[in-house]
């Protein structure tokens, strides 16, 4: 099967859609959402040709999938089981670092949470805003979940809010070696400008063994639906074990991860998707690279591949 029936399965109409999780064992990790988080298995295929194109994963087209529905039946996350894909923490690589999760009462839920689910930092006020309370965790594929609850307005950004246990995911955040071309790449995908700080990021300078108070320069740019992305700028330490893991040949750069590369590609967050009305102009001067351009079923989606190696899948409406 080349894609979903939109009229089978139910997914959200803006903002981030979903978010493609590489899995090692789709079983494990399903049970683990399921039991856990109270998501539920809505679809079981296999990943056709075109779309594991457009996710830069051909060599992965035929393998299991996965939709795990949040309680509203939205499709939230597409799991693709790949035995081979490789384990390393996302805090030690540039690309997607976390999906941050929308969910009514983050203490409530984390205090139930138990392996294959590791926490990693217990719930907390944020220093950007009180308002806002999260508690970081890693997931089953080794995937990181900021698990965060929005208790009121936050401006001048807009978050949502829910009453879901878990709702869906509304920042995608990544780690990049330079935040301000990072940001001017996702200011020209989302035709918005974002916003430039500084703030300690715990849950790194942990994994790090530095301060706790450390800061680090940092962006958000605004998508729709309620929606942003992180970029967060991290200087990796030299034993984050990246070049081990993926074992890179001579001449390639350690810092940075090519996520369409089967031999580099590593198990958990893998891409969110976006639906835009039409691919903007510009992309490929502001440090985008276009890996596909496909039709699947009735819908035009396109690959992207960011400056840091994350990768963005496109939905277009034109």
């Amino acid at each position: 099967m080349s894609g979903v029936d939109p009229s089978r399965l139910k997914f959200r109409g803006n903002g981030i859609l979903h978010v493609t999780l590489i899995a090692p064992d789709l079983d494990a990790a399903c049970a683990a959402y399921r039991e856990q988080l109270g998501l539920t298995v809505a679809s079981r295929e296999s990943l056709g040709a075109d779309l594991a194109a457009v996710l830069g994963v051909a060599d992965l087209a035929g393998a299991p999938v996965a939709w795990l529905a949040n309680p509203a039946g939205e499709c939230i996350l597409r799991l693709v089981e790949d035995p081979h894909a490789r384990p390393l923490e996302p805090m030690f690589r540039h690309g997607w670092l976390s999906l941050e999760v929308l969910v009514a009462d983050v203490d409530a839920l984390v205090a139930d949470l138990h392996p294959p689910f590791r926490v990693l930092r217990p719930p907390a006020d944020l220093e950007l805003s009180p308002a806002i309370r999260a508690s970081q965790v890693l997931g089953p594929c080794g995937e990181m979940l900021y698990l965060t609850s929005i208790k009121e307005a936050v401006p001048p950004f807009d978050l949502p809010m829910s009453d879901e246990r878990v709702s869906h995911t509304f920042i995608g955040v990544m780690s990049t070696p330079d935040r301000d071309a990072s940001q001017a790449a996702w200011a020209a995908l989302a035709d918005h400008p974002g916003w430039a700080f500084e703030t300690k990021i715990t849950v790194l300078n942990d994994a790090f063994g530095r301060d706790l108070g450390d800061r680090y320069p940092v962006a958000v740019v605004a998508l729709p639906g309620q929606c942003m992305v992180e970029i967060d700028q991290v200087e990796l330490p030299d034993d984050s074990g990246l070049e081990a893991a993926r074992d890179a040949p001579a001449g390639i750069q350690a810092a940075r991860v090519d996520s369409v590369d089967a031999k580099r590609r590593f198990a958990g967050q893998h891409s969110i998707a976006l639906r835009l009305a039409a691919l903007p102009d510009g992309l490929a001067s502001a440090g985008w690279n276009l890996i596909g351009d496909e039709k699947v079923g009735i819908e035009h989606h396109a690959g992207l591949v960011g400056p840091a190696g994350e990768h963005v899948q496109l939905v277009l409406d034109a």
